[in-house]
This record gives C-alpha cells, sequence and structure tokens, in this order.
C-alpha cells in the first residue's frame, strides 16, 4: 500500500515564502563575501604557491562539509599547480581516505586523526591548511599543534576564531558562524586563490589556455 505523503503541496503564498528565504540568503551570502579580508586570503594564496614552488607538500585538512571542501581545494590546487608547470605538486586532503581516517579513529581517537597524518607525512617547510566554521574543533587543533612541532606553517580559514585560531600563523575568518555561509564562502575563497594562481585569468569551460600561469609571454 503507498503511503500518503508527509509533506502537503505548497501554496502560492508559501512558494513565494521559499523566494524570499532564499532571496534573504544570497544577500547575506553577498554581503558576507564582502566582508572578506582580501588582503588576508591573498597571503594565503602566497604560502600556498611558495610552498609548491620550493616543492614541499600542503595538507589540508576539515571535518563534515570542510572535509568535502578540503577534497575540492587538494583537487583544484593540484590541478592548477599542475597547469603551472609543477608536474610534482603534492596537495593532499587529509580526509579523502575514509577507511584511513575510521581507522585511526576507531584505533586511537577522533581528535587525533589529522594529527597523525601530520606525523607521518609533515616535514618542515611544508603548509598546513585547517576549515572550520566553529573554530573549535579537537582534531584541528591537535592538527595544528603537531604542525607547528614538524616545522609546518598553519593557516586557517574559519567562521568563528575559535581555539584553532591560537595555533595558526594567519587566519582568516568568513560568514560569522554561519554553517551555510561560511561553507559556502570557503569553497569561493578555493576558486578565488584558484584565479590568484591563474594570473588572474578565469578559468570557463572550453575555453583553452593560451599559455601556463607564470609562463606568459614565454
Amino acid at each position: 500500500m503507498v503511503s500518503e505523503l508527509s509533506l502537503s503541496i505548497a501554496t502560492a503564498e508559501q512558494k513565494s515564502g521559499y523566494a524570499s528565504i532564499v532571496s534573504q540568503y544570497l544577500h547575506h551570502l553577498a554581503d558576507g563575501a564582502l566582508r572578506v579580508d582580501a588582503e588576508a586570503v591573498g597571503e594565503v594564496a602566497g604560502c600556498v604557491v611558495e610552498t609548491i614552488s620550493a616543492g614541499g607538500t600542503v595538507l589540508i585538512a576539515g571535518n563534515g562539509g570542510s572535509a568535502s571542501t578540503a577534497d575540492h581545494m587538494a583537487c583544484d590546487w593540484a590541478a592548477n599547480a599542475l597547469r603551472a608547470g609543477h608536474r610534482f605538486a603534492r596537495v593532499n586532503s587529509l580526509s579523502v581516505n575514509s577507511a584511513y581516517v575510521t581507522a585511526l579513529a576507531n584505533d586511537i581517537e577522533f581528535s587525533e586523526v589529522f594529527a597523525q597524518q601530520v606525523r607521518a607525512v609533515g616535514a618542515e617547510g611544508d603548509l598546513l591548511v585547517l576549515l572550520s566554521v566553529s573554530g573549535d574543533s579537537p582534531n584541528l587543533v591537535e592538527a595544528a599543534k603537531t604542525a607547528h612541532e614538524q616545522g609546518l606553517t598553519v593557516v586557517a580559514l574559519l567562521g568563528n576564531a575559535g581555539a584553532v585560531a591560537q595555533h595558526c600563523d594567519l587566519v582568516v575568518e568568513a560568514g560569522a558562524g554561519d554553517y551555510g555561509l561560511t561553507e559556502d564562502l570557503h569553497l569561493a575563497l578555493n576558486h578565488a586563490m584558484v584565479r590568484v594562481f591563474r594570473g588572474g585569468r578565469p578559468h570557463r569551460y572550453g575555453w583553452a589556455d593560451a599559455s601556463p600561469p607564470g609562463k606568459e609571454g614565454q
């Protein structure tokens, strides 16, 4: 027997209310974007470029939605480093191997899932990028502490300057702790940094690059 739908069909008035909520969110997102410290984001981009150019490793970590953003960033930064001529760029998300992450959580404890990976692969001159809405995630705090012990630079994109910020060399705040706004803005900042890596050129589908970033006129 087919059960009845628990949600009734929205009336025209309700749909108008939904549109109002969407419009409000988009206005908040635009306002949040304009409040981001572009100079600080540029410094983060510089840290990433310098680390890759020097042959170092960029490690990225986050929980939940920020874990998927970490994966997205690792993909974008590695791909654009390749286009720029860095054939062996090392950009790794510490959340991408779910089997390893859950093994560490189960065998040690969840607060160590990123710190253990930093101990295993991090070295002096490398860069750790942390993503968090709360800014208080214990596993990110432990990762930052471990990174400094290993000689890494630590930067963070946060929604709130919580405990994580106390262990970072550079912090960018965005979204005022609102989960949706912060996570959306973090992904937008990723794409802004990709444009930095591309020398300011947009990356549009179907457009072939005339030359890799940094090699114009060669």
